[in-house]
C-alpha cells in the first residue's frame, strides 16, 4: 500500500513523534539523548528545520517543529538513521531500533499549538518520572526556565505567546509556567490523542474557541450541509466536557423536547449524538456503544439533528450553546481561577 503523503510545506508546523521498536528504549542514558538533540541541532544550523518544544523519553520522542523548507521527511530520516546507528554502534548490536517511519501530523490552529506545548511537556510528569514538567532535563520546559536555553531550540514564537498573554514586555520563567501550564489528564489530552489517530488536517479550533454562539451555529449549519456524515474531520473538544455542558445545561434550562413530524424527540439525545460526531470526533461504533443504541439507531438519530439544526431556531441556539461551552472547558477559555491568578502573578513578577 502506497503511503500517504506528508502535509510538508514551508514554514508548516508539525507535531513530530516515534517509538522504538517493539517499545524497546530509544534512549537508555544521557549519551543517547545527546547524541539525538545534537543531530537535530544540526540540521536547525543547516537551516532545515526550527524546534519550538521537545521531549524525550525512554521509549518515545515528541518535536513541536516548524519546517522552514519542506525538508522534515529528510532530516527526520537523517536524524532517526544517525540515532540509530549510533546506538548500535555502542552496543554492538544491529538491526532496527525505531518502530518505523516517524509519525507527524500538522498543526494548522495557534490554540492547538499552544496546546501541543503543554502536552508535550506533561510527558515526564504523566509518567511520573518528576513531579513538574520543568524539572525535566531532556524536555523544552526546563530550558524555558532560563533566560537562554540551547542555541538550536527556536524561543522567538513561545516567548511572544508568553509576553503577549500576560501582558507584559519581559520574559520569566514563571510566566511561561503560567501560560504553558502541562496539561495532565485532561480533556485536551484526549483530543491530542484522538488527533494523532486521524488523518483529516482542516482545523477550525482557532475560529471556534471564544467565539459566541451565533458564529457556532453558522459553522455547524455549514458542516451540515456540506458533509454527509462520513468524514468525522478533527475532533474540536473532549467528550467529557461535552458530557459535563450537556448536563449542566439541561440543569439550567429545563427538559429539551423536539418536534419530528407527529412525534416528540428528546433534544439532548440528538444534540449529544451530533456533537459526539462533529465536534469530539467519536466512531459511528464509539458513538453506539456510549449510547446504548445501534449504529442504524445512531446514524438515523445524527440525520435528524443535522436536519434540526436547518429548520429550528431554538435548536440550533441551544446546541451552539452547549457547543460553545464544551469548547471553552476543554480548552480553559475563558481562563479558570487558578491560571488567571498565576498569569497575574507572572506578570508581576516579569
Amino acid at each position: 500500500m502506497a503511503r500517504r503523503p506528508r502535509h510538508d510545506r514551508p514554514g508548516s508546523w508539525h507535531h513530530v513523534m516515534n517509538r522504538g521498536v517493539a517499545k524497546r528504549p530509544l534512549f537508555e542514558d544521557l549519551t543517547d539523548a545527546r547524541f539525538f538533540l545534537a543531530r537535530l541541532a544540526d540540521q536547525v544550523r543547516r537551516g532545515r528545520i526550527e524546534v519550538h518544544a521537545y521531549c524525550l523519553m525512554t521509549t518515545h520522542f515528541h518535536l513541536l517543529v516548524r519546517s522552514p523548507v519542506g525538508a522534515l521527511s529528510e532530516v527526520m530520516r537523517l536524524v532517526q538513521n544517525e540515532h540509530s546507528r549510533h546506538f548500535n554502534r555502542r552496543r554492538k548490536r544491529d538491526g532496527t531500533l525505531v518502530r518505523g517511519r516517524f509519525s507527524s501530523k500538522p498543526v494548522r490552529s495557534l490554540v492547538y499549538r499552544r496546546t501541543l506545548v503543554r502536552y508535550i511537556d506533561a510527558n515526564p510528569v504523566r509518567a511520573k518520572l518528576v513531579p513538574t514538567s520543568f524539572e525535566y532535563l531532556l524536555g523544552s520546559a526546563s530550558a524555558y526556565q532560563r533566560p537562554s536555553g540551547p542555541p538550536w531550540l527556536s524561543r522567538e514564537w513561545v516567548e511572544e505567546e508568553v509576553r503577549r498573554i500576560t501582558g507584559n514586555s519581559n520574559y520569566s520563567g514563571p510566566a511561561y509556567q503560567a501560560v504553558f501550564s502541562e496539561l495532565a489528564e485532561t480533556e485536551a489530552t484526549a483530543v491530542v490523542r484522538a488527533r494523532l489517530k486521524t488523518t483529516a488536517v482542516q482545523d477550525p479550533l482557532d475560529d471556534l474557541v471564544g467565539a459566541a454562539p451565533p458564529w457556532i451555529r453558522a459553522w455547524l449549519q455549514r458542516k451540515a450541509r456540506l458533509a454527509d456524515g462520513c468524514d468525522v474531520g478533527l475532533p474540536i473538544c473532549g467528550r467529557r466536557s461535552l458530557e459535563t455542558e450537556l448536563r449542566n445545561d439541561e440543569q439550567r434550562h429545563g427538559p429539551w423536547m423536539v418536534r419530528l413530524g407527529t412525534q416528540w424527540r428528546e433534544g439532548f439525545h440528538l444534540a449529544r449524538i451530533g456533537l459526539l460526531r462533529d465536534l469530539c470526533g467519536l466512531s459511528w461504533n464509539a458513538i453506539a456503544v456510549s449510547c446504548g443504541q445501534s449504529v442504524s439507531q445512531v446514524r438515523r438519530a445524527f440525520r435528524e439533528h443535522r436536519a434540526q439544526l436547518e429548520i429550528s431556531g431554538d435548536y440550533s441556539s441551544r446546541v451552539a450553546r452547549v457547543a460553545k461551552a464544551s469548547i471553552d472547558r476543554c480548552f480553559e477559555f475563558p481562563l479558570t481561577d487558578s491560571r488567571a491568578a498565576a498569569l497575574a502573578k507572572a506578570s508581576r513578577v516579569a
